[in-house]
């Protein structure tokens, strides 16, 4: 009967500890994914900046029609050049900070 209560102690001892390595392993999967995650929109964010400033900048104006009946037009002209490089700016900072910390934070320590 000893014998018999020691294997089912041992048991319920593996089962509590593999509940507790499984545990670790969910946690350690969910940090990565959401260091991933981050690293990603650190990315994203500053490309799609410098990609929408490059665009903004070299479009300089864009021309908006509002139709007043008739076949007759008005046209406004939006001035969007100063935005553009507002967002040039930001997305240039924001590849390069991006780039710095990338260069940081992964080398060997």
């Amino acid at each position: 009967m000893d014998a018999t209560q020691d294997a089912a102690q041992e048991r319920a001892e593996d089962a509590r500890f593999d509940a507790v390595v499984e545990e670790a392993e969910l946690r350690e999967r969910q940090r990565m994914l959401a260091r991933r995650f981050s690293w990603g929109i650190a990315w994203v964010v500053p490309l799609v900046a410098l990609i929408v400033g490059i665009w903004l900048t070299s479009a300089g104006t864009i021309e908006q029609l509002n139709d007043l009946g008739d076949d007759t037009f008005e046209a406004t002209y939006l001035v969007v050049w100063p935005a553009g490089l507002v967002l040039l700016g930001v997305g240039v900072l924001g590849v390069v900070a991006a780039a710095i910390a990338t260069a940081v934070l992964t080398t060997d320590r």
